[in-house]
C-alpha cells in the first residue's frame, strides 16, 4: 500500500494520518480484503474537532464512507458502527433544544448502500454521564416539557450480504484458530450493555475498551483484518493487539494517533493456544471401542488439523473414521 502519511506500522496495526476516504480509495484499488469494520463516526457539528456544512452533506459523508467499505468487506462479514442521536443545545432562553435522529437515518442509509442489518445493540451508559435536561421538569412537573437524560447509544451490527451461510466462514478457519477465538468468558446475553464510558481520554469523543473487546471477540477470529476509519485514540486497535487481529486505521489529527501510540504499553495480550491437543488422560480407562466412539464426537476437521499439526500426511478427503483410526493409534494407543 503506497500512501505517504503511514504513520504508524508494526505489521500487524497500520495507522494512516490521511483523510479516510483517500484512505480506503488505496485499500480497494490495492484489493485489500477486511473482515470487520468497528467504528464510532465522528460526531455532527457537536465537538469541536470537525465540522459539516449541513446535515445532508454529513450523511453523504457517512454514505461515502461505508459504501467504500462494504467494496472492502468479505461476503458475510460484519460492520459495527456506534452511534447516537444529536442533541443540539439551545444557543439562548428564548429557542429550543433539538435532537436529530442520526441513528434512525443510519439505518436506513446502510441498507440503501446494501448492508444488511443484523442487530441493535444498546450501550448504556450511568446516568452520571449524561447531560441533565430535566432540571426544568423536576423543579415544576408540567406536562409536554418533559425532556429524559441521554444515557444511550447504539452499536449497530451490519452484514454485506451473500449466498452463503455464516456457518461456512467458521468452518474456514483452522481448528487451532477456532480455539483461540472462542468466547471463553461470560458474555452478553441480551442487546443492552451497561458499560461506563471513558472518562480519562485525551479525545474529545471516545469509546471504552471494554466495548470494542467484545465486538471484536463477538464478531471476528483470530488473525482477521479489522479497520477503523475514524481511528481516534486507537480504542479499536488496542482491543485488536490484545485479540491477536490485525488492524487498519485512518486519522487526520496526529496528535490521536500519538495518544495510541502511548497506550500501546498498557495493553496485554490474551495468551493464545500454540497446539492442538488430545488430552490422553480422557482416554486412559477406556477400551479401544470406547476411544474411537470418544473421538468420533469431535469434529473431523479438529482431528484433521491435529494429524497436520502433528506433521502427518493426510489427505482432506480422508474419511472421518480413517482420521479417528490414525489419531487413536498415534496419540492414545502408543504414545
Amino acid at each position: 500500500m503506497s500512501i505517504i502519511n503511514e504513520y504508524y506500522n508494526d505489521n500487524n496495526t497500520i495507522v494512516y494520518n490521511i483523510d479516510c476516504l483517500l484512505g480506503l480509495d488505496e485499500l480497494i484499488k490495492n484489493k485489500q480484503e477486511i473482515e470487520l469494520t468497528i467504528t464510532s463516526p465522528p460526531y455532527f457539528n457537536v465537538k469541536d474537532y470537525i465540522n459539516y456544512e449541513n446535515y445532508e452533506k454529513y450523511l453523504l459523508f457517512l454514505e461515502n464512507v461505508f459504501s467504500k467499505i462494504l467494496i472492502l468487506t468479505k461476503p458475510n462479514r460484519i460492520c459495527c458502527v456506534n452511534i447516537s442521536n444529536i442533541l443540539i443545545s439551545r444557543e439562548n432562553r428564548n429557542s429550543e433544544s433539538k435532537r436529530i435522529p442520526l441513528s434512525f437515518h443510519f439505518v436506513s442509509l446502510m441498507e440503501k448502500i446494501g448492508w444488511e442489518f443484523l442487530e441493535d445493540i444498546i450501550w448504556l451508559k450511568p446516568e452520571g454521564a449524561a447531560k441533565n435536561r430535566n432540571g426544568g421538569f423536576y423543579q415544576h412537573r408540567q406536562p409536554v416539557s418533559y425532556k429524559p437524560n441521554i444515557i444511550n447509544e447504539y452499536i449497530f451490527v451490519f452484514k454485506k450480504p451473500c449466498s452463503f451461510l455464516i456457518d461456512k466462514i467458521v468452518r474456514s478457519y483452522n481448528s487451532l484458530d477456532a480455539l483461540n477465538s472462542k468466547v471463553i468468558d461470560n458474555y452478553e446475553r441480551s442487546n443492552v450493555w451497561k458499560i461506563n464510558p471513558d472518562t480519562k481520554s485525551k479525545h474529545p469523543a471516545p469509546y471504552p475498551i471494554e466495548l470494542t473487546d467484545k465486538i471484536i471477540s463477538y464478531y471476528s477470529f483470530i488473525g482477521d483484518t479489522i479497520i477503523d476509519p475514524f481511528f481516534g485514540s486507537g480504542t479499536t486497535s488496542l482491543s485488536c493487539i490484545k485479540y491477536s487481529r490485525k488492524c487498519i486505521g485512518f486519522e487526520i489529527h496526529s496528535k490521536y494517533i500519538d495518544i495510541f501510540i502511548s497506550r500501546i504499553k498498557n495493553i496485554k495480550i490474551i495468551k493464545m493456544e500454540n497446539a492442538l491437543i488430545i488430552n490422553k488422560d480422557d482416554y486412559k480407562n477406556l477400551n479401544k471401542d470406547e476411544c474411537i466412539i470418544k473421538l468420533m464426537k469431535h469434529p473431523k476437521k479438529l482431528l484433521y488439523d491435529i494429524l497436520i499439526d502433528k506433521n502427518q500426511k493426510i489427505k482432506y478427503n480422508t474419511s472421518k473414521k480413517d482420521l479417528t483410526e490414525i489419531v487413536y493409534n498415534l496419540i492414545i494407543a502408543f504414545s
